[in-house]
């Protein structure tokens, strides 16, 4: 059983503006007081402790609950960005050095937050843990014990009980009928979008069905979310969504560009009036906003349905590192622009979430060269040329289902771990090659046998 999020919608009343400007007053002054040192050898309790005697907030005219709580929600937020910090110094300490002694020794001062002692893990702190700050002025968090529910005309309202210095009780009036949704023990957070507000709360998930019993590679993809070991191509609608949201999204932005050009040319001249009328009318986000929220429903469906089928088939599911960034000397801007980190990171959550509804273990293995190398050979010769991959003897393969296949060898390759350095990694792979290979510094990949592009894989086996 796992633990999700749901959401209710529901009306805003006028009073729940009021309260989301104080708490993202509350938010930003926090993050501004602790975003960087002020949580350096503090626990959750020691930082909220400290609040609470300063009496900072004491004077703001919100029910002391609803206070209380949001500020433990903002201090949990700050530790959790300074351990997504840490563990990406963890990284950093194992590319540093192979000295166990040393690795243990970086570890405990990072465990036990006297980084500052060490000038390494400083300097990787201050590289990865920057100072926060907060714009974030729509929600707050209501405590489980502290609204009720009822249903009024076949509808589910949340009745949020409030001091009375503070005001009546305050009423949200959700589109739900109220069937399935226990709220019972469960924290709120109320969000304000939109015209609407959105209410978040956890519940209890019953296990999927059961899951496969294979041990499968998956390479994540661009023109398809997934591509398996099997060769088996998942979410092949991925890539076409991805590109026309992209493609639009850049031709707006141009046109976008223009009009910003010509508003600050009329308001120079003195046509205040103009300029005004091209802001107000031409320059709003509601649109982009809303093709933007669109397109993410959609890739997550996608995304979530491709992981389903690959779960259907698998036991173990063995996929790419891909948290850190990859670095180019000539990056690729349309497909950076395409492929965003949004769009990467809906693809390992659908993965991990889909794993542990269905109790099917997700493990994740080095990034460095899966889609560089030959499967058939496991050495690092060959060539990829978009989805084709041409082997050191002329022999064409699909590229995906080639880095699938290397990702499902690296799972049992002992001599490469999850957080070896992509150079060791290279190292190593031209160590096992032949001696023409390694010693004249891959002379085969470029030396390779390229068919035509014209023709088909079967074409070029068999010589037609």
């Amino acid at each position: 059983m796992t633990t999700v999020t749901r959401t209710l919608q529901a009306d805003v009343p006028e009073s729940l503006h009021f309260i989301c400007q104080a708490m993202g007053f509350v938010r930003a002054d926090l993050w501004r007081r602790f975003g960087a040192l002020g949580t350096v050898g503090k626990s959750a309790n020691e930082v909220r402790k400290e609040i609470s005697a300063a009496r900072w907030y004491m004077d703001l005219p919100v029910d002391g609950t609803l206070r209380n709580e949001t500020t433990k929600d903002i201090v949990n937020d700050l530790l959790l960005y300074k351990a997504a910090a840490k563990q990406k110094v963890r990284k950093a300490i194992a590319a540093r050095t192979s000295d166990e002694a040393e690795r243990k020794r970086l570890d405990a001062l990072l465990r036990k937050d006297q980084w500052l002692a060490d000038n390494f893990l400083h300097r990787e702190m201050r590289k990865h843990f920057r100072h926060g700050k907060s714009q974030v002025a729509n929600q707050f968090v209501v405590r489980s014990d502290k609204y009720r529910t009822e249903i009024v005309d076949g509808r589910l309202v949340i009745v949020i009980q409030m001091a009375k210095r503070y005001g009546e009780a305050l009423r949200l009036a959700t589109t739900s009928s109220g069937k399935n949704v226990s709220l019972s023990g469960r924290n709120l957070r109320i969000i304000v979008k939109n015209g609407f507000s959105e209410i978040h709360y956890a519940t209890a998930k019953e296990r999927g069905r059961p899951c496969g019993h294979q041990v499968l590679g998956i390479d994540k993809g661009y023109t398809e979310a997934f591509t398996d070991s099997d060769g088996v191509a998942h979410g092949t609608a991925f890539g076409p969504v991805l590109k026309a949201y992209s493609d639009k999204t850049s031709v707006t932005g141009k046109a976008r560009n223009k009009l910003h050009a010509l508003e600050k040319k009329h308001r120079e001249a003195g046509r205040t009036a103009k300029a005004d009328h091209i802001r107000f009318c031409n320059l709003g986000r509601i649109k982009i906003d809303v093709r933007k929220e669109r397109t993410r429903k959609q890739l997550r469906t996608i995304a979530y349905q491709s992981a389903q089928s690959i779960v259907d088939k698998a036991a173990v599911v063995i996929s790419e590192d891909l948290t850190a960034p990859i670095a180019k000397k000539q990056a690729w801007k349309r497909y950076n622009r395409r492929m965003g980190a949004w769009a990467k990171a809906v693809l390992a959550e659908a993965l991990d979430s889909v794993c542990m509804q269905r109790q099917a273990e997700h493990c994740l293995v080095n990034a460095a060269y899966p889609s560089q190398m030959d499967s058939t050979t496991g050495l690092l010769e060959g060539k990829r040329v978009g989805d084709r991959f041409y082997r050191a003897n002329g022999d064409v393969l699909q590229a995906d289902h080639n880095a699938a296949l290397n990702v499902l060898a690296r799972y049992v390759d002992t001599g490469i771990t999850r957080f070896t350095p992509y150079q060791e990694v290279r190292r190593l792979l031209l160590a096992r090659s032949p001696a023409q290979l390694s010693v004249k510094g891959h002379e085969l990949q470029a030396k390779a046998y390229q068919p035509c592009a014209d023709q088909s894989p079967v074409q070029v086996c068999t010589g037609l």
